[in-house]
C-alpha cells in the first residue's frame, strides 16, 4: 500500500510541476510581447523640433542641438492656415535668408545598410 501512495503522490507532483512550467512559459511569452510592443511603439512617429534655418535657392539647413538637417527642392509642409501640402517649397522659408526658428518634423529612418538616422519629413509653417 505504501508503494501505491508513493506512486500517486509522485504522479501528482509531476503534473503540478508541468502546470507550473506552462504558467511560467505563458508569463514569459506575455512579457516578451509587451516588451516588443513598447520598443516598437517608441520608434515610430515623428517628433517636432525647432531651430534656426539657413535658406538658399530651394535648399535649407537647420541646426538643433549641434546636429544639422537639411533638404532641397520639395518637402511636405503645413501652411499658416493649417493646410497640408504634399510637396513644393514651404512658404515660410522663402529664399536666400536666415530664419531664427523653423519648426520641422523628424522621423527616425532605418537604412538598408543597417544604419539609422533622423530625416526631415515635414516643415510646419503655422508658427
Amino acid at each position: 500500500m505504501a508503494v501505491e501512495l508513493g506512486s500517486s503522490a509522485s504522479a501528482e507532483a509531476s503534473a503540478g510541476s508541468g502546470r507550473g512550467r506552462l504558467a511560467l512559459f505563458v508569463a514569459v511569452a506575455i512579457a516578451l510581447v509587451l516588451v516588443g510592443y513598447l520598443l516598437g511603439s517608441h520608434r515610430s512617429g515623428t517628433r517636432d523640433v525647432t531651430g534656426p534655418a539657413y535658406v538658399g535657392d530651394h535648399v535649407v539647413t537647420m541646426t538643433v542641438d549641434g546636429t544639422s538637417y537639411g533638404f532641397s527642392d520639395s518637402m511636405t509642409w503645413i501652411d499658416a492656415k493649417n493646410s497640408y501640402h504634399e510637396g513644393g517649397w514651404p512658404d515660410c522659408l522663402g529664399t536666400l535668408r536666415s530664419l531664427p526658428a523653423v519648426t520641422f518634423g523628424l522621423a527616425n529612418v532605418d537604412y538598408p545598410n543597417g544604419n539609422a538616422g533622423d530625416q526631415v519629413v515635414y516643415v510646419d509653417c503655422r508658427s
